[in-house]
């Protein structure tokens, strides 16, 4: 009868343990679900709050002349639109569903970002920028009157925040969309509706659509495109490799993609793209394994140029590198007119055991190689150094045309001083003589970068 009674007491206080770790794993949960769903109305309501001033501010914008104490209206816009967009993607909702709505956040404060800039510099408010500015504004009315009638919702008790998180759940299983996070999806649809924004920033819609411009339009079999990369690559004692093409790629450049593969028992597979016009090697990979290095850097550099040189590629200077497992990427830039074109790069990666040419990216000289018309400087280049910090000791200088976040470009003058034991490229417009961007470059014993 004890036995039995000890027996009874100890499964009593195994039952009332576990009942207690399961309540208190009920009670945290329950905890937690309502912290995050406090942190998922909190974003929601921030977003409505930040969409509200997006409004305001850019209804403000049609007012103004574009005077300098107006880049306060254009700073304003590009705080509440990053907020807005930063607090929109804090929701449990998938990129299906609020993707082009969070794109529109990102235009539009960016766009502000770069009107600011420009007025700051003596620009004025053209027709096309107000259009556009017109547009913004009318896209943050009609988001910004969506998300007040989901707001009704939501008080009404017709939508409850907390359906989102169980809405994702369920889409992420399903792969469809649910009634709780339909409103979004609604306003996504609609901001599609409103045309592509093309303007000088990152975010522009125009760069989507760049084409490459550095290729002939003869097109490209798919036997070509083997013996192309065939004959191209830098082969390590000349084995005899079997190439194939193992499918096409649709990207900015459309290609050939194709593997080459070593005799059976060797290592060294090499991969890459050949394009589907104007017979060119977009890039290539080697997967040797690399040994110890045994030659220099200035080595390394004179095969990467003759590699270059001997396929076509000529009058490029190496402009930065960076060395690392045993490998370095030399990055290049043609010149034209002694005018270095930073957009129209070449990068060659060299084994530093043997000098082989493993790798190759002619990404960025495809989509953007041309013969351009370069003007002559309005400002000489002593008149671009003075524009400069005084402080700064110059080293050299040169013309190039650089790139912009927008995929334009500018023709300046790239300075090259050293301020306080740090060395920077400051680039003046050689029309405008204002200052285009300034880089901090980056000198190592395994590298020479810019940021």
């Amino acid at each position: 009868m004890k036995r039995w009674g000890v027996t009874a007491l100890i499964s009593v206080l195994i039952l009332s343990a576990v009942g207690f770790w399961g309540y208190k794993e009920y009670r945290d949960k329950i905890m937690l679900e309502t912290y995050v769903n406090n942190r998922y109305q909190m974003s929601f309501y921030n977003l409505i709050s930040r969409v509200q001033n997006m409004e305001v501010l850019l209804a403000k914008s049609l007012a103004v002349a574009g005077e300098p104490e107006d880049t306060m209206i254009f700073s304003e816009i590009w705080l509440q639109s990053e907020g807005a967009r930063e607090n929109l993607t804090q929701l449990p909702l998938t990129s299906n569903v609020v993707g082009r709505t969070a794109k529109f956040l990102t235009q539009a404060g960016d766009y502000a970002r770069v009107m600011s800039r420009d007025i700051n510099t003596g620009g004025e408010l053209s027709d096309k920028e107000y259009q556009t500015l017109s547009s913004l504004y009318k896209q943050a009315e009609q988001l910004n009157r969506e998300l007040h009638n989901m707001e009704t919702k939501v008080a009404d008790g017709k939508l409850s925040i907390s359906e989102l998180t169980q809405a994702a759940k369920q889409e992420l299983k399903k792969g469809n969309t649910t009634n709780a996070s339909a409103d979004f999806q609604s306003i996504n649809r609609d901001m599609q509706s409103f045309p592509t924004l093309i303007y000088d920033g990152p975010f522009s819609d125009h760069l989507d659509r760049a084409q490459p411009v550095g290729l002939a339009n003869k097109p490209t079999s798919a036997d070509e495109a083997r013996n192309i990369m065939r004959q191209f690559i830098d082969t390590e004692q000349d084995k005899d490799y079997r190439v194939q093409v193992t499918g096409r790629v649709r990207e900015k450049i459309p290609s050939y993609q194709i593997e080459l593969l070593p005799p059976q028992g060797t290592a060294g597979r090499i991969m890459g793209n050949v394009s589907e016009r104007g017979d060119k090697v977009v890039w290539y990979l080697g997967s040797r394994a690399v040994g110890t290095p045994k030659i220099t850097l200035e080595q390394a550099q004179t095969k990467a140029q003759q590699f270059l040189e001997s396929r076509g590629y000529k009058d490029l200077v190496a402009i930065y590198h960076q060395t690392q497992n045993g490998m370095t990427v030399f990055n290049f830039a043609p010149r034209q007119e002694g005018v270095i074109l930073y957009p129209d790069q070449v990068k060659v990666t060299v084994a530093m055991d043997n000098g082989q040419v493993i790798g190759f990216d002619a990404r960025g000289y495809l989509m953007a190689h041309k013969q351009r018309d370069i003007p002559n400087p309005k400002i000489t280049a002593a008149e671009a150094r003075k524009k400069i910090n005084k402080r700064m000791e110059v080293i050299g200088s040169r013309l190039a045309i650089i790139p912009t976040d927008a995929g334009q470009e500018r023709f300046s003058y790239e300075i090259t001083g050293q301020l306080n034991g740090e060395t920077y490229l400051v680039y003046v417009n050689a029309v405008t003589g204002k200052t285009d961007q300034v880089l901090k470059l980056i000198l190592a014993p395994n590298a020479t970068l810019t940021m």
